[in-house]
């Protein structure tokens, strides 16, 4: 008789049949948190460029709002050029604190290749080498440098902020004796014009300067619908349940809605941008919503049946909430003038004065003791009323201090723009917030509030082209928000109408990234036509010259190409290569990376290395460009490459961070420092603040939506 092999015990689980293997994959895949699909959204939330991305977005839209030049052209390829020896670091500073270390000598690096630079190719050997030579001395140098910092750091165990501060000052002393022995001032200029540095200046620091191209603005709007729409298909891909085959009931709605949107935006186009544009606005916003639905339907699964229930009380209180802050979001400009520049403290009345510092007051001490005597327990003891009250009273005094500081450095114009903007962010973000807690329960909801929020963006809309005479605020900031209701209320039909992923699919996968890939691209071509070039004709522009006026130009450097360069080599190694993942192995934890094989002291020597190397890269960058270099140059921007990093959601204890992040981090930096110049009446100083603030904002975000991403996994 044939054996039958081992019979299954009656304790052991039930087997599946032979068909069913699929079947039960797909359902623990569906719950083993640690292999489920993440929607889009899902996965830009746990990504540690949550945070910089935020970040880069609110304050170019708050430099933008208030500056009176930032935003052209020639201000963003400013403060670009301003970024690229901040992100060229970063990048190099962010592969460091991933793998778990620090190097305080990485600002002082850039400057002290840029004075071996100069000093070598001025006074070695009495008379100067040619400057390749100098520049092959200073990148042998660096790295010399950057070897012994990690050698140290391995065979000592010393922390590296130890280390890397005794080579800063060790540089920076060098630095000062060599310049006054040899240059006998604590400066080198002229070194553009030593042996063959115009020709390495044409090559490394090259500038571009480019004037008119007719075709610049439709060839730019061209490019950013078409990158947008694809980008939009490609989150829609890894959004939605794809059908098996096409259908073809949604194809004559999403004709429709196409043939509408090119015909309100044509019409739009024609209008002189203040009439008429709110009705061709909105005819191609309602046909863009139509289009987009009329898509989905086409393309992806639909919906069938759904239960009906109640809103959650929940939903009810934040829409509730949203609603009246998106109200007096539209009331504020009634109290408020906006040609109003006095400081709130002054502009009040006399007897309101004491009345907003005594409710100040009352606000910190009933927070502070609120929170103490939480921390106190039941019974409150003779030693922890006595801390209570002090506590308290401290608080007290603080709060008072702080907002008639405020108070006193804000003008009411500050105040009305600020208020306008956080009441509308907060009740979008409230409206927004009850839409997913209400679609969870009955997905009929999910309309009806995203219906109201589009509507609320509609009437921010409104009230800002009413209240304001600049364009950006009359046409721009309009056009943006009733782009961005559209595509709320487009999301929250398709979130009714469709069905939504739970498994990962390899070939819709694949096709989102593809279309994500050549949106960006085609976004970024489009962005880029539109701040290398002006809008000058070749007429126009003869015609300026020969009225003897001069015309526009708009200057790229080659640093932005460098920056660009090598954060995208750095992006790609940590994302791509096995060298990546080592850094991020001994960055969360060093024994383990070993015990598993990892060349854990390689890994950190050449983090090391790379940031001198790319010191070096920036000092030679800012030696080429200026030819004039400070014996101080770049003491202190360490701590701003650190910022950077930080912002760009690099953990301080290793580990887990991102490079594009750090790049981010370093734009914000370079708008904060170019930005706050254009806006009339601001001191430019306060833009370190600002930075203080932006660098606490961001770690928050990230911490905060990194843990509720995790969360909800």
């Amino acid at each position: 008789m044939n054996d039958p092999g081992p019979q299954p015990s009656p304790s052991d689980p039930p087997q599946p049949a032979a068909g069913a293997t699929s079947s039960v994959s797909a359902v623990s895949s569906a719950r083993d948190e640690r292999i489920t699909y993440r929607g889009p959204l899902r996965r830009w939330l746990i990504s540690p460029e949550i945070g910089a991305l935020i970040g880069t977005v609110v304050v170019w839209a708050f430099l933008w709002g208030n500056g009176q030049t930032f935003g052209t052209s020639g201000t963003t390829l400013n403060w670009l050029d301003v970024a690229a020896p901040y992100g060229i670091m970063a990048t190099a500073v962010a592969l460091l604190m991933i793998g778990g270390e620090f190097d305080l000598s990485a600002g002082v690096m850039t400057g002290g290749t840029a004075m071996t630079i100069g000093l070598f190719s001025r006074f070695f050997m009495g008379e100067g080498v040619h400057i390749g030579w100098a520049i092959f001395v200073a990148f042998a140098a660096a790295a010399a440098v950057g070897w012994f910092n990690g050698y140290l750091v391995i065979r000592t165990g010393l922390p590296s902020f130890i280390i890397t501060l005794a080579s800063f000052f060790v540089i920076r002393g060098l630095m000062l004796v060599l310049s006054k022995r040899l240059a006998e001032k604590v400066y080198v200029d002229q070194i553009t014009d030593q042996r063959g540095a115009q020709g390495f200046k044409n090559w490394v620091a090259h500038e571009w300067r480019l004037t008119d191209f007719g075709w610049r603005d439709p060839i730019f709007l061209a490019c950013v619908i078409i990158g947008v729409t694809l980008f939009v298909l490609g989150l829609l891909e890894q959004a939605f349940a794809r059908r098996g085959s096409l259908s073809t009931s949604g194809l004559g709605v999403a004709a429709v809605g196409v043939i509408g949107t090119l015909g309100g935006f044509a019409l739009l186009h024609r209008t002189d941008g203040t009439s008429n544009n709110l009705l061709f606005g909105a005819i191609s916003a309602i046909a863009l919503v139509v289009a987009i639905a009329g898509f989905g339907l086409t393309r992806w699964m639909p919906r069938t049946g759904g239960s009906k229930a109640a809103m959650p009380r929940e939903a009810l209180l934040r829409l509730g909430l949203g609603v009246a802050s998106i109200a007096l979001a539209c009331v504020l400009p009634i109290p408020f003038d906006r040609n109003e520049r006095r400081a709130v403290l002054t502009w009040t009345a006399s007897g309101l004065r004491p009345v907003i510092a005594i409710a100040a007051g009352l606000a910190g001490l009933f927070l502070a003791s609120r929170s103490i005597r939480r921390g106190l327990g039941e019974r409150v003891r003779a030693a922890g009323a006595l801390k209570l009250a002090l506590f308290s009273l401290y608080a007290g005094g603080m709060a008072l201090a702080g907002v008639v500081c405020i108070l006193q450095m804000t003008t009411v114009q500050a105040v009305r723009a600020i208020g306008m903007l956080l009441f509308g962010a907060a009740g979008i973000a409230l409206i927004l917030n009850a839409r997913g807690i209400a679609g969870k329960v009955d997905r009929r909801w999910h309309v009806v509030i995203g219906a109201v929020a589009a509507a609320s963006l509609v009437v921010l809309g409104l009230i800002s082209r009413s209240d304001s005479s600049a364009t950006r605020f009359r046409v721009v900031l309009p056009t943006a928000l009733v782009l961005g209701a559209a595509l709320i209320l487009a999301n929250s039909l398709l979130e009714y109408l469709l069905v939504k992923r739970t498994l990962a699919e390899p070939a819709a996968d694949r096709m989102s990234r593809r279309l994500q890939l050549v949106g960006a691209l085609l976004v970024v071509v489009g962005s880029c036509i539109r701040l290398l070039f002006t809008n000058y004709t070749a007429a126009q522009a003869a015609a300026r010259k020969a009225a003897g006026e001069p015309v526009p130009q708009n200057v790229l450097r080659q640093t932005v190409l460098w920056w660009l360069l090598v954060a995208g080599i750095g992006a790609y190694v940590l994302a791509k290569t096995k060298w990546g993942n080592w850094v991020f192995a001994v960055g969360g934890n060093r024994d383990a990376a070993r015990a598993v094989g990892v060349p854990a002291d390689n890994v950190k020597i050449g983090l090391f290395v790379v940031v001198a190397l790319c010191g070096a890269l920036a000092g030679t960058l800012i030696a080429l460009r200026y030819g004039t270099v400070q014996a101080n140059q770049g003491i202190g921007l360490e701590f701003e490459f650190i910022i950077a990093a930080v912002v760009g959601g690099c953990l301080m204890t290793g580990g887990y961070g991102s490079v594009i992040g750090a790049s981010l981090g370093a734009a914000i930096l370079a708008m904060s420092t170019t930005g706050f110049q254009t806006v009339a009446g601001w001191n430019s100083d306060a833009r370190f603040a600002f930075l203080g603030g932006v660098l606490l904002v961001a770690v928050l975000v990230n911490t905060y939506v990194r843990k509720k991403a995790s969360e909800a996994r």
